[in-house]
């Protein structure tokens, strides 16, 4: 099912929102190069890599070349690299107009209403334990990876584990794949448990989809919206 907007309007500006989706279209328009060779290098120079959020350090030449996240350590590639902001960068960067255009429209979805009851201070510090704590939960499962995490997934997804705790009864407008979109309105409970389900049918048929972050911060958004509701 994709969602397309959900009939629960929220009582007060979405500026948090707002301005993440902005820095993150920025981002893509702006600094991410087209060209998908330096495209591929700007993420292993900005981008979180579990093993080096692993080892502590920007990878080697030795590491890469050998795909051995254990190889004998040599030069670094990107020698100044920071493994912590590049924790916080990988959350808005995107892979291709499709990864960032769902990610967004989702994050517009849920995120309004979750700004709305957390208020913006409560809210900001909602998204940056997200997005920390499901890129460390996804790095390890995958502590040895070489591969870049890119992508605002898991702070949607912990958005979708939050909304479903505060908004379990909110109807969703989604379209439903029957051989064409079939569009209908389904409760916010129901759908997240759909979505949740989808999740190990990633796991166990689809690559390059981090449903270690999806599933963790889930969670982590369920919890942590009761925690910081009181």
């Amino acid at each position: 099912m994709i969602p397309i907007s959900d009939i629960n309007p929220s009582k007060n500006k979405p500026y948090i929102s707002r301005l993440f989706i902005t820095i993150c279209v920025l981002s893509y328009v702006l600094l991410q190069p087209k060209d998908s060779f330096e495209l591929f290098n700007f993420f292993y120079r900005l981008s979180a890599i579990p093993c080096e959020i692993f080892n502590n350090a920007p990878l080697t030449e030795n590491q890469y070349l050998l795909n051995d996240c254990f190889a004998a350590k040599t030069n670094p590639i990107f020698a100044d690299k920071n493994i912590l902001l590049s924790v916080l960068y990988a959350n808005f960067l995107h892979a291709n107009f499709l990864h960032i255009l769902g990610n967004l429209w989702s994050f517009w979805i849920f995120g309004n209403n979750i700004e709305d009851k957390l208020g913006k201070i409560k809210f900001i510090f909602f998204i940056f334990l997200i997005a920390f704590g499901s890129i460390l939960f996804h790095s390890i499962l995958n502590f040895s990876s070489l591969i870049p995490i890119v992508g605002a997934s898991g702070i949607v997804s912990g958005l979708m584990g939050a909304y479903v705790n505060l908004f379990p009864n909110a109807r969703l407008l989604v379209l439903v794949p029957f051989g064409f979109l079939f569009p209908t309105t389904i409760k916010a409970k129901y759908f997240m448990f759909f979505w949740f389900i989808s999740q190990f049918y990633i796991a166990i048929n689809a690559q390059g989809i981090s449903w270690e972050a999806h599933i963790s911060g889930f969670i982590l958004g369920y919890i942590f919206v009761k925690i910081f509701r009181k």
